[in-house]
């Protein structure tokens, strides 16, 4: 599944790409783009479904839970749409859940290889404090809990998606809470991190945001 807003340069290629991992399922569901992502997702072979709940990341991930469930698929891989995660690296992802030993799988990009300029200093180091933080709520260690890189078996999904609430950015930490909280076994693995195609919507406002969601979640 990929949510994507106005991912046009980018969510063609990489349809593609998952397809050419063995993808053969591949939802995008987007948050009502103005550019061409729906049709080029369309013609690249992907499913296409606009969200519901409103606008924001965390409306389309929710929704696309919400499809998932109501078919019969035992895994559910989630990417960002920008380009930046290559869905190769769901492939070293899929046998830690189908081995039995993970209901939830992190691809971490702060332990995996990035291109270079692809995640600023400063966005490395807020990553690793508040992924630290968190982590240690539950007595963890967590390198990077804002990845757009997630594996959920359909009893993981089951287990998180009723108590999901949040519509933007913060999703990632609610759904890295709500895993850990229902008593999944959560797994880290290192993925790679590419350079982003397009304009990033993540402007300062959405990282304060995003911020004050990491500590309310913290104190949850």
């Amino acid at each position: 599944m990929i949510p994507t807003l106005n991912e046009e340069e980018a969510i063609g290629e990489l349809v593609s790409e998952a397809q050419r991992a063995g993808f053969t399922r591949i939802l995008v569901v987007d948050g009502f783009s103005s550019d061409a992502t729906q049709g080029i997702a369309r013609r690249a072979g992907a499913s296409v479904m606009l969200q519901d709940f409103g606008k924001g990341k965390g409306c389309g991930v929710r929704t696309g839970m919400r499809e998932f469930l109501a078919g019969h698929s035992k895994l559910l891989c989630i990417i960002d749409g920008d380009g930046t995660n290559a869905p190769s690296f769901l492939t070293s992802m899929v046998p830690v859940a189908m081995s039995g030993e993970a209901d939830v799988v992190l691809g971490s990009r702060t332990r995996g290889r990035r291109d270079r300029g692809a995640m600023g200093t400063l966005t490395l180091a807020s990553n690793l404090t508040v992924s630290f933080l968190l982590g240690a709520k539950f007595r963890r260690i967590f390198t990077d809990v804002q990845t757009g890189y997630w594996l959920f078996t359909r009893r993981a999904v089951e287990r998180v998606y009723p108590a999901l609430r949040s519509t933007g950015f913060e999703i990632e930490f609610e759904l890295f809470v709500r895993s850990l909280q229902q008593g999944l076994r959560v797994v880290e693995v290192p993925v790679g991190f590419r350079k982003r195609k397009g304009h990033t919507k993540f402007s300062f406002m959405l990282r304060m945001r995003n911020l004050y969601y990491a500590f309310t979640f913290l104190a949850s």
